[in-house]
C-alpha cells in the first residue's frame, strides 16, 4: 500500500497556489473599488446635474410667467439642495428680415448654479425670448 500524506514538496506547492490566488483577488478587489468609486462620482455629477436643471427651468417658467416685464433682476431663495439661482429681464430689439421691429419683445436670462464655500460650481444657463404686450416699452 502506498502513502498518501502529502510531500514536503507538493504542500509547498499548495502554499504557493494559494499566495497567488489571494494576490489576483486583491488586485481584481483593488479594480473594483476604483471602479465602484468612479461609477459612484459620476451618479452624484449626474444627479446635481440633473438638479440644477430643474431648478433653472423652474426659475426661467416663474419669470416668463410674469404678467408684465420690465428691466430687472431677480435672485431666487436657495434650495435645499443647496443651489442658488438668478434671472434677469432686459428690453430687446428685434427685426424681421424686412426690417420692421418687434415691440414689447424680452429677453430672459436665468441661470443656476451649485454654490460651495466662496466659488459656483455647475454653473448652466437658459434664455428665452418673449412677447409682453402688456409690458410698458
Amino acid at each position: 500500500m502506498r502513502n498518501h500524506l502529502p510531500t514536503r514538496r507538493s504542500s509547498g506547492f499548495a502554499l504557493l497556489e494559494i499566495l497567488l490566488a489571494i494576490a489576483l483577488f486583491a488586485m481584481v478587489a483593488g479594480g473594483m473599488t476604483v471602479a465602484l468609486n468612479g461609477i459612484a462620482r459620476t451618479t452624484t455629477q449626474a444627479r446635481q446635474e440633473a438638479q440644477v436643471l430643474r431648478v433653472l427651468e423652474s426659475v426661467l417658467a416663474e419669470v416668463a410667467h410674469l404678467p408684465e416685464f420690465k428691466a430687472t433682476k431677480y435672485q431666487f431663495p436657495k434650495t435645499a439642495d443647496n443651489i442658488d439661482a438668478a434671472a434677469s429681464i432686459e428690453k430687446v430689439r428685434l427685426f424681421t428680415k424686412d426690417k420692421v421691429e418687434l415691440d414689447h419683445m424680452f429677453r430672459i436670462h436665468a441661470e443656476a448654479w451649485i454654490s460651495e464655500g466662496g466659488s459656483r460650481r455647475l454653473v448652466r444657463t437658459l434664455q428665452t425670448y418673449v412677447y409682453s404686450p402688456n409690458s410698458p416699452i
